[in-house]
């Protein structure tokens, strides 16, 4: 069952969640509270966002554009199956295919058993799945990968049981997270104004006036090695190291005349 596209804008409308929260669901909690409900046409929380998607008919690229505000999405889709007679699913699409890693993992709640001990309960399965394109078995890896969640065990009890009616397949509907693998240059890349944010608060824009203290953001700071510089650069002047300051030259200069007006006398006398 598809969902229309005014359903859709209701549900992206309600999913607004308050900055700094972010949709993390664990396996648990997205086979018992989002993949049954929709098995049961249940309608899902508010605040939550799943659409239906014909995964087979999109290309990994537009299911999780480029500049999307997360770096996963997830949707709910129907198996199909690859051949009219039997129960192996179709995984190819117009660019590629989706090929299978390893086996299916299950999916376990722990529900009370006896006084103090706690059981573990099946209620899915979980499939990881890496995109190809081209056409098997040459085609390209890439590194789009997809997590499918499927009902099984006391998760899907309940579903067959109330899938009386064809219009609902509770068996055929699958919840898959689709991202990109971490590591890979798209996932990796980093934001712009990050960048340039980390650049702007590690620039120095103000002169530091010659003592070695700098203003940056109205922030002032004391640059002790840009003050030592000064100072070598002052010791290494031709002034003589007995008069460095003014005051001091001044003092000098003062010596130097009276020791020159002394000798004179001096010869005077002694003529």
């Amino acid at each position: 069952m598809e969902t229309t596209a005014k359903e859709c804008a209701a549900r992206r409308a309600a999913a607004a969640l308050p900055p700094g929260f972010r949709f993390r669901p664990t396996d648990e909690e997205l086979v018992v509270h989002y993949l049954r409900r929709r098995a049961l046409d249940s309608p899902l929380p508010p605040a939550v966002d799943i659409p239906d998607v014909r995964l087979l008919a999109h290309d990994p690229s537009d299911l999780l554009p480029p500049g999307w505000s997360e770096q996963e999405r997830y949707f709910f889709t129907c198996k199909e199956a690859k051949y009219v007679k039997g129960r192996r699913a179709n995984r190819a699409t117009g660019a590629g295919y989706w090929k299978a890693t390893g086996k299916e993992k299950p999916v376990a709640v722990s529900v009370p058993a006896a006084p103090r001990s706690q059981a573990a309960v099946v209620v899915g399965m979980k499939r990881s799945l890496v995109f190809y394109r081209g056409k098997p078995p040459t085609g390209k890896k890439t590194d789009w990968v997809m997590h499918e969640y499927r009902l099984a065990g006391a998760g899907l009890a309940p579903c067959r049981r109330a899938a009386d009616h064809p219009a609902r397949p509770a068996e055929g509907w699958v919840l898959c997270r689709v991202f990109r693998k971490k590591g890979s240059s798209a996932a990796s890349t980093a934001s712009p104004t990050a960048d340039a944010d980390e650049d702007d608060a590690t620039t120095v824009r103000a002169d530091d006036g010659g003592d070695g203290a700098v203003t940056a953001a109205g922030v002032r700071f004391i640059d002790f090695f840009a003050r030592a510089d000064a100072r070598r650069r002052r010791a290494a002047s031709p002034v003589s190291s007995s008069c460095v300051t003014d005051a001091s030259a001044e003092h000098c200069r003062e010596q130097e005349t009276t020791s020159r007006g002394g000798g004179a006398g001096a010869g005077d006398a002694s003529d």
